[in-house]
C-alpha cells in the first residue's frame, strides 16, 4: 500500500513551521523520542534535539558500568541540564518540547521559561510517579503535558499542578516498525511459536509462567530488561529462551519471526489502581506485519478489531486457548496480520496523529498561523507523513513505505 502523494488539511488553521528545542529526545534507531521527531521533521518543521543518553547512561550492563553510573550519575544529569541550557541559550526556536523530563531538573525548566517560549512536555509512560523525583516536580512547569495515556486526568491536573493536560496516542516508526523478510538464518535464530518483548513486571511473569507450565510444547520466547527479577521456575522454564533486550530492525526481525506476539500491559510501581490500556507494542507489532494477542481493553478496541486485524484475551485460560487456535490456524493468522498490518497503515497509527496535536495547540495559543502549505513536509522527507480518516487534518503530503 503506498500511502505517498495524497493531501489533506484540517480546519482553516495552520501555522509556518517552527524550530523546537527538544530535550530528551532519544535519537536511537526505533525509540519513540525519535519516531516523534522524525513525525515533526516530516510536517516541515525543524527539531533541535538533545539526547539524554548522550550524557546519562540508562543501559549499564555489568557490575562495573551500574557502580561507575551509581558514582557519577548526578555528575552526567548537572551536565546534561547545563547542555540544554547551553542549547537554549544559543539557538533560535519557537517552542520547547520536552520528551519524558526525568532528568530535567525543576530549576533548569524554570530558566527556560523565563526566555517566555513556550515549554511543553511529552508523556509516553504509565504513571508521573514512577520515574525519579523530578518528573512531579517539572509538571506544574509546562505550559501543556501531552500524556498517552487516557486515564491521566483530573486526578493529575489536581495532584500535581498541571496547568493544561492533553491526550495524544502512541504509534509506531514506519521508518523501523515495518515487515521485514526473513532469511532461513533469521528464522533459525529468532524463529518461536511465541513470543513477548518488554520490561519484567510481576503480572507479565505470572501471565507467561501460566503459559510455560500449561503449554511446555510450544515455545516462547522473551526479550527485555529486568527480567533477572523474575522467579527462579520462571527463568528456569524458559532457559536460553529468556533474551536480552531488542530495539530497532531486531525487534521487527523478532516480531516477524514469532507466529504469535503477545501484547502485555503494565501496571504502575507506584500506584496499582494505573494501567495501561495501549503501548507502543499495540501499533508497533501489527505495523510490522505480524500477528498479535493483546491484552483486551475498551481503548485497544478503538484502534483494531478483535479477531479480524488482531486477537484479544482477558484471561491467561483465553490467552492459551486464542495461542492454540492462532498457531493451528496458519492461513487464518496471517489474514489477520495482514489486515492489522492494513489499519496500521490506513489510519495512520504512526506518531503523526501525536505530532499534529502539538502543532495544532501551538498555533492556537500562539498569533503564528501562516499559509495553508505551511505544513508541507520537506520533500526530501516524506516517508510515514500521516494519512488516514482519523488522523487530525493539516496540509501534508502522505506517507509510504
Amino acid at each position: 500500500m503506498n500511502l505517498l502523494g495524497r493531501e489533506e488539511r484540517v480546519g482553516h488553521q495552520s501555522c509556518s513551521p517552527s524550530v523546537i528545542l527538544a530535550p530528551g529526545f532519544a535519537k536511537w534507531w526505533g525509540s519513540d523520542g525519535r519516531a516523534l521527531a522524525q513525525a515533526l521533521r516530516r510536517l516541515g518543521q525543524r527539531v533541535l534535539d538533545l539526547d539524554e543518553e548522550d550524557y546519562v547512561s540508562w543501559r549499564p550492563q555489568g557490575v562495573g558500568p551500574k557502580v561507575i553510573r551509581r558514582m557519577f550519575g548526578r555528575v552526567w544529569i548537572a551536565d546534561y541540564n547545563e547542555a540544554v541550557l547551553r542549547q537554549a541559550t544559543a539557538s533560535s526556536y519557537d517552542f520547547i518540547l520536552s520528551f519524558k523530563g526525568n532528568s530535567l531538573k525543576p530549576q533548569t525548566i524554570r530558566q527556560l521559561r523565563a526566555v517566555g517560549k513556550p515549554i511543553y512536555n511529552f508523556y509516553p509512560d504509565v504513571s508521573f510517579e514512577d520515574h525519579g523525583p523530578n518528573i512531579p516536580l517539572n509538571l506544574k512547569l509546562y505550559d501543556c503535558v501531552f500524556t498517552t495515556k487516557s486515564y491521566h486526568g483530573e486526578r493529575e491536573i489536581k495532584r500535581f499542578g498541571i496547568r493544561d493536560l492533553k491526550h495524544v496516542r502512541h504509534g509506531f516508526d514506519p521508518e523501523v516498525h515495518r515487515p521485514i523478510s526473513l532469511t532461513p538464518q533469521l528464522i533459525e535464530h529468532y524463529g518461536c511459536d511465541v513470543s513477548f518483548v518488554g520490561c519484567w513486571s510481576p503480572e507479565k511473569e505470572a501471565r507467561l509462567l501460566y503459559l510455560v507450565r500449561e503449554c511446555p510444547q510450544i515455545s516462547v520466547k522473551v526479550y527485555g530488561m529486568g527480567w533477572n527479577y523474575a522467579s527462579s521456575e520462571f527463568r528456569k522454564r524458559i532457559g536460553q529462551n529468556l533474551k536480552a533486550g531488542v530495539f530497532g530492525d531486531e525487534l521487527s526481525i523478532v516480531y516477524c519471526a514469532s507466529k504469535v506476539n503477545l501484547g502485555l500491559l503494565s501496571f504502575s510501581n507506584s500506584d496499582a489502581t494505573l494501567r495501561d490500556q495501549t503501548t507502543a507494542r499495540t501499533f508497533q507489532i501489527p505495523a510490522t506485519g505480524s500477528f498479535m494477542l493483546h491484552e483486551d481493553t475498551a481503548e485497544v478496541r478503538t484502534f483494531f478489531e478483535d479477531g479480524a486485524e488482531v486477537m484479544l484475551f482477558s484471561s491467561n485460560e483465553e490467552m492459551v486457548g486464542k495461542i492454540k487456535t492462532a498457531l493451528g490456524s496458519p492461513a487464518e493468522r496471517e489474514a489477520i496480520s495482514q489486515r492489522g498490518y492494513e489499519r496500521c497503515l490506513a489510519e495512520p497509527y504512526d506518531y503523526a496523529s501525536a505530532a499534529y496535536e502539538i502543532l495544532r495547540y501551538f498555533m492556537a495559543n500562539t498569533d503564528r498561523r501562516g499559509r495553508d502549505s505551511d505544513l508541507t513536509p520537506d520533500p526530501i522527507n516524506t516517508v510515514g507523513a500521516p494519512t488516514g480518516r482519523s488522523a487530525p487534518q493539516l496540509h501534508v503530503i502522505q506517507p509510504g513505505r
